[in-house]
Parts: C-alpha cells; structure tokens; sequence
C-alpha cells in the first residue's frame, strides 16, 4: 500500500484474548476466535484451513444494500465441534455439508456449531448467507466500503473481507478464490484475477472473476460502478484497466497514461526479482476517495489523485505509484506475511523497488534518495523500530522509508550479486506461500556467507539513526 501524503494509522482495534490451555488440560474440541496474531487478536480465526472460496455478492447503490453467499472449502486442522468466521454482515443461515448449523454473531465473529463434529483432516464446506449495509458499519471508525456517484468500493488493509464477505481473515491463511458480482444494468463489477465471463441475471450482469493462485483475504476487492475498461496481452500476460467514469478528462488522460506502463514495470521487476507471479495484471482508478493506492492480487487500486497533483507526476504520468504496487505482487501477495508486525517485509521492499524503478528512469540515484532521507530525517522518525511497530503505527511513514533504506543498507553490505540472488531465492522458494523477517534475515546469512543480526538489529529494533 502506498499512501497519498502521509501514510494512514491503523486504527487501534479491539478483539477477544485467548487464553492458551495449561499443558495438562484435554485439546479443545472448538476452534479459536482467532489466528493468534498478537496485533489483531480477534482477526482470522483457528482449527481449520481455507482451501477456496466462492463468492456471490450483488450491490444495489440505490438501496445501499448488498447481498451475498460465501462458500468456503476447508480442512480441519483438529476435532471441532465449533468454529469461527469472520463477518460483520448479517448472517441469515450457514449450513455445514448441506446441513443446517446453529450459529451465533456478535461484532466480526461469527460462531458455527454443525449438527455433527468434524474430524481431524475432514474436508467440509461451509455456505453462509448474509445481507446488510456495508457502508454504514464501522469498526472502531474504520469503514473500507465506500460509495462513489455510481456505484461502491471495497478495499482496505487489513480490513476489508468482513464488510463483504465471510472468511478467515488473516494472510497466514491463503485460498484460491472465485468471485461472481451483480451489477444492475449499466454498471460493471470489478475484482481481482481473470475475468471469467459475464451473464445475464435479473435486473443486470453478473460479472465472474477467478483467482487460481492462493490470495490472502485482504487482497480481495469489489468494486460496483460505471468504468471504462481496456484489455488485452503483453508479454504473455493478461491485463485489465478499469476508469471510473466519473474521473474528469485530465486525471482519466493521466490514469491512462501511468497504467499503460504497468507492463513494463512488470517487465523491469521480472529481471531484477524472477517471472511475475500471476497471469493477469491491471489496475482499477476510482473517485472513491481512499487516500491510498493497494496492492489487491494482480489488479491494484488507485486513488485518482495519484494521476492529480503536479508532485506525483512526472511527464504527465504517475509510474511511481505503480512501480509500489507492482513490487507488491512478490512481496506481500505472492510471499505473504505470517503476521501483521513483519509489514516491513510488504512496505520497505516495495518502495525499494519503487526507488530502483525511478533510478532507472534518471530521477536520482538510489544512493542519493537514501541520503537525502538519511540527512533529512527527525529524532522522531528514528524513535520507531519497523520490525516491531505496533498495530497503531504499522503503515507510519518510516516503515516504508526505514524499510527500504534496510533493504539498501543490506545490499551495500553483501554486495549486489548475493543481494539480488537473496530476493529472487525469497520469493522463489515462498511462492504462493508467507515468510517472517526471521526467515528473510536467514536467508541472507546464507546466501551471502555472512552474519547478519547486527545490521537487522540497528536497522530494525533500534530506536535511534544508525551508523551508516
């Protein structure tokens, strides 16, 4: 995720603590509120695994209503009498394997009792139905569904999935997904992966999008509204680019502009980190006013005022921006994280590849992007250590900038043939799958021969500007 200006604070959320059985008490039999995750405690939930997802969901901009069924294919992980989803929409019924469940909800947790246990390793689907108003719920003032003049939005990190779908919502569980999306006539509906077709229903179009390659569930987007679309192939990969259609002609020029060149970013990515890692690729530009542009699986968003402001744009196209979320489909999408603290991974390798990406196209060379930040920077932006920010400050401004001045600092230290064979080795060996910062730092060590904890350690933990 690149932010406009100042990079958004997760809002400090509050969930349920689970208390972890004494060593001689019996395996509970229910699966946990949670993924053990300790900055979102109640996000993402225990006991089972998520194979895929199929989603139906259709949204009526007049009503501000949406209407949905999730059908989700897993895999106990134990015994369980009980388990969890989340979801913040009404649920009207859940059945398990065609058979009716008892279910209770309170705030994101939705709570499923099937009329049978289910064993360890037992294959099951789950069907929820649910209906609400996506846009008026918040939680704890965050509030990722957005209307626009002709439609809505979903996207946000890391919250999203609940507002418009059931799930486990927690990257260190990954699942292929199938997204089928009602529009009323005249509008589109946009999402991630390949569009799949399109069919008649009642009152207008169900457009279906397919995500064959395993995708956390905040990397999963609608978008309902009037867009203007183009499509096509280059180098063997498949794009999609929606508009807005609200977008007035200079931002729309720009847009058009700055998402043509998302090919040959890929392309410049793909030498320096290996292929890229989906076959599709696009980008969606909304009026919504988000504030952010994210990396959602092989089709980022963009805030149209990335393509806007004179400071972001350089002849007359924002490629900056793209470059960002481009890097994003290696880290954070394809190699994704096991938990929140370890955001530096996703943020501080994406801006530096954002900052090779520049360099390349003669707007200052990496060496002195790190200076200027270097020499620049307050007491303050020191006083935060990346590799363990806190929920409240995981998308600060130096999570980014300290991320990738690491990620440099790494570099001039190994050398850039250990360092550009530690990147292509890190997401080839975890393609499709999440890594730890303690993982990366091992790689390093071994790809490079050297020993690495004093330069994590300063760069990461230390609260004060390192020895450069």
């Amino acid at each position: 995720m690149r932010a406009l200006v100042a990079l958004l604070s997760t809002a400090v959320i509050a969930g349920s603590v689970v208390v972890a059985p004494t060593a001689s008490a019996a395996p509970s039999p229910v699966g946990a509120p949670g993924a053990g995750d300790p900055y979102f405690p109640g996000y993402g939930n225990g006991g089972y695994d998520v194979r895929h997802y199929r989603i139906d969901a259709g949204y009526d901009s007049e009503r501000g209503r949406l209407r949905g069924t999730t059908r989700i294919r897993a895999v106990a992980t134990k015994r369980l009498t009980r388990f969890n989803l989340d979801l913040l929409l009404d649920a009207s019924s859940v059945r398990v394997d065609g058979r009716r469940a008892k279910v209770s909800q309170r705030g994101r947790e939705l709570v499923v009792t099937p009329a049978r246990a289910l064993r360890k390793g037992e294959k099951f689907v789950a069907t929820v139905r649910y209906a609400g108003r996506p846009a008026t719920v918040r939680r704890n003032g965050v509030s990722p569904f957005l209307t626009t003049d002709s439609g809505a939005v979903a996207v946000g990190q890391p919250e999203v999935a609940p507002w418009w779908f059931a799930s486990n919502d927690h990257p260190s569980d990954k699942a292929t997904f199938d997204i089928r999306l009602r529009a009323p006539r005249g509008q589109q509906a946009i999402s991630v992966g390949r569009l799949a077709g399109r069919r008649a229903v009642a009152g207008g179009t169900q457009w279906r999008w397919v995500m064959r390659k395993p995708m956390a569930t905040y990397l999963a987007f609608a978008a309902w509204g009037r867009f203007r679309i183009e499509r096509g192939k280059a180098g063997g990969v498949r794009y999609l680019y929606a508009y807005d259609k609200a977008l007035g002609p200079t931002v729309r020029r720009r847009a058009v502009r700055s998402m043509r060149a998302t090919p040959k970013v890929t392309a410049f990515l793909s030498r320096r980190l290996g292929p890229y890692p989906y076959g599709d690729l696009g980008g969606v530009v909304t009026s919504a006013p988000l504030g952010f542009a994210l990396e959602t699986q092989a089709r980022p968003v963009y805030d149209a005022d990335f393509f806007r402001h004179g400071y972001s744009l350089e002849s007359g196209r924002n490629t900056s921006v793209v470059a960002h979320e481009i890097a994003h489909q290696w880290f954070g999408n394809s190699v994704s994280l096991r938990r929140w603290r370890d955001i530096w991974l996703n943020e501080g390798l994406a801006t530096y590849m954002e900052w090779l990406w520049d360099e390349s196209r003669g707007l200052g060379s990496v060496q002195a992007v790190f200076d200027d930040w270097y020499e620049g920077t307050t007491k303050r932006f020191w006083r935060l250590p990346i590799g363990r920010p806190g929920r409240a400050h995981l998308f600060d401004n130096a999570v980014y900038v300290r991320g990738a001045m690491t990620v440099h600092v790494l570099r001039r230290e190994i050398g850039d043939a250990a360092f550009f064979s530690l990147l292509r080795q890190w997401v080839r060996e975890r393609r499709h799958g999440n890594g730890t910062t303690a993982q990366f730092v091992a790689l390093a060590e071994r790809v490079s021969g050297q020993q690495l904890d004093g330069l994590f350690d300063a760069w990461l933990y230390g609260r004060t500007r390192p020895a450069r």
